[in-house]
């Protein structure tokens, strides 16, 4: 349960950060904004499983 929740949260940032070195392996400018949304969504997972942690501690199962 664990490990589908950390990789269903980390998955956008996965995913971005695949096509931000897709694209600066192939000499394109937008590997730039899909770092960043990268940065973003890593942002995003850490705010999720937080959440998640909150609601463990609450008592919910």
């Amino acid at each position: 349960m664990l490990a589908l929740v950390l990789l269903s949260a980390s998955l956008p940032s996965i995913f971005c950060a695949g096509c931000a070195t897709f694209l600066a392996y192939n000499e394109r400018r937008q590997w730039v904004w899909f770092a960043g949304l990268s940065v973003l969504a890593g942002i995003g997972a850490i705010g999720v499983l937080q959440m998640v942690q909150l609601w463990r501690l609450a008592g919910h199962s």
